[in-house]
């Protein structure tokens, strides 16, 4: 049976919507559901920041080992270590960049965004050939629409009244960040999978930067959809999304024995909750690791 037909298989087994796009880094073996449909990105919106982040340090822009103050006005709600620290922390740019893919930290991610620019940030991969990604917004910007607060102020007053939102109403399903465009944070999973692709290869500005972002990336601690289902020392390269009923993931997976690596993204929205979408895209991934090592 071809890729193509196992990994439909497995989404008959859901009623959520997936776009899927899984692609061998050697062979160039592919197979591609939905892959041209935009999804919001959630979180995997930030592995372009973090080649950006990458370009810019080669280039001399910004140095890893600078450290940045961070203060009551920078805290974001939502996912991350680093909304629990005291005021007044110095955290060098190159952990915050860690933090923002491993934990998914929100706060890092806005101070690393307000580094490179969001508009940078989205420049970068149209100069790419990425005119299928688009960033739009930082994740204080997404979670206050999404919350209902639209152009709340970020900081310690508008923190208290989102996480209010959250453990209350939590996420409006109708809200504007859902719309599949590019005036959101979206992405196909064409070219999600291109940049991820780009990465492996050491294609993307050198080969410094890309060993640098999949040094990161390696050390992924949100382990519960593309490697819950993997053999134990398989090595993973990947970072999860999730907002409302947004449930991703996107990664590179190595094979072992030589066997090549592959690159998935897995965008859905739609899932009756965050462990069906979760036991999906894990289940996908399984999938694709067994056939291309031939089991």
């Amino acid at each position: 049976m071809s890729l193509q037909k196992k990994l439909e298989s497995v989404l008959s087994e859901t009623s959520a919507a997936f776009g899927v796009t899984v692609k061998h880094l050697d062979t160039n073996e592919e197979a591609r559901i939905n892959s041209d449909q935009y999804f919001q990105m959630a979180s995997t919106f930030k592995v372009p920041i973090l080649a950006t982040l990458f370009r810019d340090v080669v280039e001399g822009r910004l140095s890893l080992e600078t450290r940045i103050r961070l203060t009551e006005d920078d805290l974001v709600s939502g996912s991350g270590v680093l909304k629990e620290f005291l005021p007044g922390a110095e955290v060098a740019v190159k952990d915050l960049a860690t933090l923002m893919i491993i934990v998914s930290d929100n706060l890092g991610t806005d101070k690393v965004l307000e580094l490179v620019g969001i508009e940078r940030v989205d420049a970068f991969m149209k100069e790419l050939g990425l005119a299928h990604i688009s960033i739009q917004n930082s994740c204080w910007d997404l979670l206050s629409i999404g919350g209902g607060l639209a152009g709340e102020k970020k900081g310690r007053e508008g923190f208290d009244k989102l996480n209010e939102v959250f453990q209350t109403t939590g996420i409006d399903s109708d809200s504007a960040i859902f719309q599949p465009t590019l005036e959101n944070n979206v992405s196909t999973p064409d070219d999600m999978c291109k940049l991820l692709a780009l990465i492996a290869s050491g294609e993307l500005v050198s080969q410094e930067a890309c060993d640098g972002i999949l040094d990161v990336m390696k050390r992924q601690q949100l382990r519960n959809r593309i490697p819950y289902l993997l053999p134990d020392k398989t090595i993973i390269a990947c970072k999860s999304g999730t907002i409302g009923s947004v449930v991703n993931d996107v990664g590179i997976v190595y094979l072992p024995e030589g066997k090549g690596a592959f690159a998935i993204a897995a965008f859905s929205h739609g899932n009756e909750s965050m462990k069906a979408g979760e036991r999906i895209i894990a289940q996908l991934t399984r999938t694709a690791y067994d056939h291309f090592v031939g089991e």
